[in-house]
């Protein structure tokens, strides 16, 4: 083994002689063997399902101590790796080099420390093989539907058995149901479910452009109970016509028909239901003689077409059907290893009701506590909450347990950890590498002297701006930013303009100062200049008088690009490190002094 170190050693000084200077070859085989160990140690880590009932497990990397484990490998291997390649600079020891070895040393740097930090790329990949391979998409939709079928059968939470909230047959799903509380009593239509009302209204409409949405605080838009929104109106919806609900409802009595909710929507769902184009209006301008105003967003579709299929399901009143959807339902649970104690016979006898399936039985969110005691008769509860604390089951099935399971499957299979964290690992490895580089080309005095520098200046532009906005106490903010912005911009081009410009005319010293600088500095002065043109363009937006008309929007550079601004200034830093190194040469070739 030796022998071969050796000679391969031996292979890269004659003929690549920066690969052998920067180790590069030894450490991206290391990189690979330890990528190689994150992946498998990923792609075991969720073998047991109960893992998957916390919420967004996409993050146990940074959950089970596996951030500390890479931090600590990363920091000891860098550390070894700098120890080695520091034995041979070849600026300190004056041996010819040209602009491509050093340009091609600052890039090893970047690949040397990106392979050896960014090992939770390979974790996470190991937990989305496991994830797809455990738990394929076909298996895991046929899931889904069966539970959106059963969940109107964990009946945990009586408000969604209310006729309030039932969408099918029709009129249901035209007609806004009003619930509300009142001891006023009034003749007009309507249901009663103990202290619960039940008034049916049909809707009317009323439209504004998106463009003339400050007309929305005038008296004639208030009192809306729920907002369409479209690509360029905005449509209220108000209650019109009090409907009589005899005809098309026997009573209030919460029901297995009035379930419309879905346990869970997939993201394989394609169904568009426009759920975000509504906004509800929790409190009603046009009434004032109740005590209590429902707030209910489901006038979507998904509502209707879900009490609709419900509603199919409890027609047919097929013992069989039924029992065997619980049945698949209790077994994926012990699959996912939920914390439940039903059995499908028990389930069934607690919610067949063939007297329109009203809801008699209460499922617990999680196991009876043995000290659980609540003095009903003296509480604050209302009437229909009684009424379900009175009729509350010891059977228990903890939803929210599934619902995660769900999510974080959905959520790993759809995650893509390299563009969720490149931006990270890339600006990290840039960082480092860059201060490595000052390093082996300009000296640790340089270096120090550097750092210093920059927190000198930092302290100083603070100052600068406290000093001036303490002078304008909030009479134009804007100016101030200004001020601050242009100076800082200013400072940053002269400590560019030095080394190009007055190599000759400055100490050595100051001009590496303004080398270091520039060298790391680069992409935020462009960030500085695209921040800049970013506030005018803003400004001028804001000032036309068309503002409005173009539905808030404006153009402006920074989102031109957007996100990819991060992708275009580190190549623009790298590339301009290529042409910087020539200066860099120059510096170095200065006389002491």
């Amino acid at each position: 083994m030796k022998a071969f170190i050796y000679k391969t050693n031996q292979y890269l000084l004659e003929r690549f002689p920066t690969l052998w200077n920067t180790r590069l070859v030894w450490m991206l085989l290391i990189a690979f063997v330890l990528h190689l160990i994150f992946f498998v140690f990923g792609f075991f880590t969720l073998t047991n399902p109960e893992l998957l009932h916390e919420y967004s497990v996409k993050d146990i990397y940074f959950q089970n101590g596996t951030v500390f484990l890479n931090s600590i490998i990363s920091i000891l291997l860098l550390v070894l790796w700098l120890i080695y390649m520091f034995k041979n600079n070849a600026f300190k020891n004056y041996y010819p080099t040209t602009t491509s070895k050093l340009f091609g040393q600052f890039l090893c740097y970047l690949i040397i420390i990106f392979s050896c930090s960014a090992f939770f790329l390979s974790y996470n990949y190991g937990l989305k093989l496991y994830i797809a391979t455990e738990y394929p998409d076909a298996q895991t939709n046929k899931n889904i539907e069966v539970t959106n079928d059963v969940a109107m059968f964990l009946t945990h939470d009586i408000s969604d058995y209310t006729i309030d909230k039932r969408r099918y047959p029709k009129p249901f799903y035209t007609l806004y149901c009003e619930q509300y509380r009142t001891w006023k009593e009034d003749s007009l239509p309507k249901l009663e479910f103990l202290d619960q009302r039940y008034k049916f209204y049909t809707l009317k409409t009323k439209t504004l452009p998106k463009s003339e949405r400050h007309r929305e605080q005038d008296s004639s838009y208030l009192g809306f109970v729920f907002i369409k929104v479209t690509d360029s109106l905005r449509i209220y919806y108000y209650k019109d016509t009090i409907v009589d609900p005899s005809p098309f409802a026997k009573s209030a009595v919460p029901s297995l028909y009035n379930a419309s909710f879905t346990f869970f929507k997939s993201r394989h769902d394609k169904l568009d239901d426009d759920r975000g184009n509504y906004e509800y209006n929790q409190y009603s301008y046009l009434n004032v003689d109740y005590s209590y105003n429902s707030y209910r967003p489901d006038f979507t579709l998904r509502h209707q077409l879900r009490s609709e299929r419900n509603n199919a399901l409890l027609d047919r009143n097929d013992t069989s059907e039924i029992k065997g959807l619980l049945e698949n339902f209790i077994t994926l649970s012990n699959r996912y290893k939920i914390e439940h104690n039903l059995t499908s016979e028990q389930w069934f006898n607690l919610i067949y009701q063939p007297d329109d399936f009203k809801v008699k039985h209460f499922i617990r969110p999680e196991p009876k506590d043995d000290y659980d005691y609540f003095d009903i008769e003296n509480s604050e509860l209302t009437a229909i909450e009684k009424f379900q604390y009175e009729r509350l089951t010891d059977f228990y099935f903890n939803k929210d347990e599934l619902q995660n399971v769900f999510y974080n499957i959905e959520d790993i299979k759809a995650s893509s950890p390299l563009f969720d964290s490149i931006h990270f690992f890339m600006w990290f490895s840039f960082v480092i590498s860059c201060i490595i580089f000052m390093f082996r080309v300009t000296g640790l005095k340089a270096l120090l002297f550097s750092i210093i520098t920059v927190g000198i200046l930092t302290l100083f532009i603070s100052l600068l701006t406290a000093l001036i906005f303490y002078l304008i106490q909030g009479r134009n903010d804007e100016i101030g930013i200004y001020l601050i912005l242009y100076f800082t911009l200013i400072l940053g081009t002269i400590i560019l303009a030095i080394p190009t410009l007055l190599i000759k005319k400055i100490k050595k010293l100051v001009v590496a100062i303004c080398v270091n600088i520039s060298i790391i500095g680069f992409p935020l002065y462009l960030f500085l200049i695209i921040g800049i043109i970013t506030m005018h363009q803003n400004d001028i937006c804001h000032a036309d008088p068309n503002f409005y008309s173009r539905n808030y929007e404006c153009h402006t550079l920074m989102d031109l690009f957007g996100v990819y601004w991060s992708y275009i200034l580190f190549i623009i830093g790298i590339l301009f490190l290529f042409f910087y190194s020539k200066v860099i040469k120059n510096w170095k070739s200065l006389p002491e002094g």
